[in-house]
């Protein structure tokens, strides 16, 4: 469990997000886990990185997280858990054009989607078990801001998730300004390669000379 409760700074967030949950998942950090590649994107523009705020929902009575999102802050991501319910879409594309007025920047879920033509006109990053255009028969949420379980990761309020059409990574919240550096330096090595090939280098020559 985090130490620190405080914001995390933007421009941390906006390093992780050039970095890529690939170049984050390879720091091999203990404090970095990769969520289930059940949990994927609805569309192609879905980079992003953000603090995690987190609600629970009832999963035989589904229902969109609007308290949630009404108090959600610039530069979070809503976390919904719906104990894998896929039956009601939970998220679609009026939530998408509320949360990315208010400057939240994804959501992730365990849950059911809808709206994808919507949603990815409006580039929001979304990602869901599956999409279905039935829509929620609930009327209330369980819990907020309390430790979930998506993806077979444990990610508590406060933690950073990264994530783009690779899929999503969590970072503890007491860690991230370590693993920020290290991934940019993993994502810098990376571009060594490719600029080492791109000079002629073999691929295990290039590997050898950029560090790997």
């Amino acid at each position: 469990m985090s130490t620190d409760t405080g914001p995390i700074d933007a421009t941390l967030l906006d390093r992780l997000e050039q970095c890529s949950p690939s170049a984050v998942a390879d720091t091999k950090h203990e404090s970095v886990e990769t969520l289930a590649s059940a949990i994927t994107p609805v569309h192609s523009d879905c980079t992003f990185a953000g603090t995690v705020r987190t609600v629970v929902l009832d999963p035989t009575a589904l229902w969109a997280p609007v308290q949630t999102l009404d108090t959600a802050l610039e530069d979070e991501v809503i976390v919904v858990d719906t104990n894998d319910g896929v039956e009601e879409a939970v998220w679609g594309e009026l939530l998408s054009t509320y949360a990315r007025a208010t400057g939240v920047r994804g959501v992730v879920t365990n849950g059911a989607v809808r709206d994808v033509a919507g949603v990815r006109n409006l580039g929001f990053p979304v990602f869901a078990r599956t999409v279905t255009p039935r829509g929620p028969s609930g009327r209330k949420e369980v819990e907020r801001n309390v430790q979930v379980t998506i993806g077979g990761v444990s990610i508590e309020p406060g933690d950073v998730l990264v994530g783009d059409e690779s899929g999503v990574v969590a970072i503890d919240r007491d860690a991230v300004e370590d693993v920020t550096p290290a991934a940019e330096t993993v994502a810098q090595t990376e571009r060594d390669v490719d600029r080492l090939i791109d000079e002629g280098r073999s691929l295990e020559r290039a590997f050898e000379d950029a560090g790997m």
